[in-house]
């Protein structure tokens, strides 16, 4: 328990009220000595700032993954300012998706999540992870998963047409129509310019790599993802190969021609098992999906787009350079500490008991 007197613990009560007071009930029985609600996004802010100013070595947040960017990114402004090197984020599940929560095996149930976090800092858990810092030449961000085409076009539907609210069946819906309405619109050129990296293929039953300093990759492709982590939300492993500290983003080209493709493949999909979908692509000479690990890439096209970051819809509208909106993404090696559960820890560190 004295551990926790070293934490912050950070609640938005806005989506789940009636959890969110059960964490504070439970988080007095472990005698948390600060937490702090916040149901406004400036006042979020402001409280994971002075946490990176102040004393405590632990922020555990309790949120979507709107939440968790919003604390990543002020925990990152703050980080510029401040020597925060000794400090970690820890996230709590307290959104309907839980992607970044997922991609470091965070428990299912309250009592547990609360029981690893004492857990790991108590025995130091800490884990450095790599961001992506993305701008679109009117704003830069920090995430781990940004997105463009399908995806992007689904949080639009979800936020017209009177579904601004999040949760899985919206989320359902907004897909289907995406889906079924504009496959063939998400079908536009898109440029990546890539530095520094490699063409990594992973097949059944053999890889393929070949490195670069530059690449340049025209495609048609209607979804694209960048990613340091491996889940976009309820345990969809968009990103199955990504490590979370290698130093390079994976960027994947899901180059399905045909909407029915993504409805034939959706179960491979959304397990994560691109091997699978790659190995039967590849007997019938249909285009695969395409995997690049590399530190820079430039996203362009020749229209204003839509794109994601951690589930969060943004736009890509600056004035465009030579004809070409841009979106510029970098990877940050080691940029921020996560504290982790133990089952996650020693994955990264097997030899530490030896």
């Amino acid at each position: 328990m004295q551990a926790f007197k070293n934490a912050v613990f950070l609640i938005n009560p806005n989506r789940f009220p009636g959890y969110a007071r059960k964490l504070k009930k439970i988080l007095r029985i472990y005698k948390a000595s600060h937490i702090v609600e916040c149901r406004r996004p400036e006042d979020f802010r402001r409280e994971v700032e002075a946490f990176a100013a102040g004393e405590k070595r632990f922020l555990l947040i309790w949120g979507g993954d709107g939440t968790a960017n919003l604390a990543i990114n002020a925990y990152m402004s703050a980080h510029r300012r401040i020597s925060t090197t000794s400090k970690a984020l820890g996230f709590l599940r307290g959104g309907s998706g839980n992607g970044i929560q997922d991609s470091y095996e965070v428990p299912v149930s309250i009592r547990a999540q609360i029981r690893s976090y004492l857990e790991g800092m108590e025995r130091e858990y800490i884990q450095p992870v790599d961001l992506i810092r993305a701008d679109d030449g009117k704003a830069s961000l920090y995430c781990q998963l940004l997105g463009i085409g399908l995806d992007a076009r689904v949080l639009e539907y979800r936020e017209g047409a009177g579904r601004g609210r999040p949760g899985m069946m919206n989320y359902i819906a907004a897909s289907l129509q995406s889906w079924y309405r504009d496959f063939s619109l998400l079908q536009d050129t898109k440029i990546l310019e890539m530095e520094d990296g490699k063409y990594a293929f992973k097949g059944p039953r053999s890889n393929a790599e070949f490195p670069f300093k530059h690449f340049t990759r025209e495609t048609r492709s209607p979804l694209i993802e960048i990613a340091t982590r491996p889940y976009y939300a309820k345990m969809f492993k968009i990103a199955p190969d990504v490590v979370c500290n290698s130093g390079f983003m994976d960027i994947y080209s899901f180059n399905f021609i045909h909407r029915r493709e993504i409805l034939s493949n959706i179960f491979d999909i959304w397990n994560g098992w691109h091997r699978r979908i790659n190995r039967q692509r590849a007997k019938r000479d249909r285009p695969v999906i395409e995997r690049y690990e590399v530190r820079q890439v430039k996203l362009m096209k020749r229209e204003p787009f839509a794109y994601h970051a951690d589930g969060e819809l943004r736009r890509c509208d600056n004035p465009a350079v030579e004809g070409r909106y841009t979106l510029h993404c970098s990877i940050v090696p080691s940029a921020v500490n996560f504290l982790v559960p133990g089952s996650f820890y020693r994955k990264f560190h097997p030899f530490e008991d030896l």
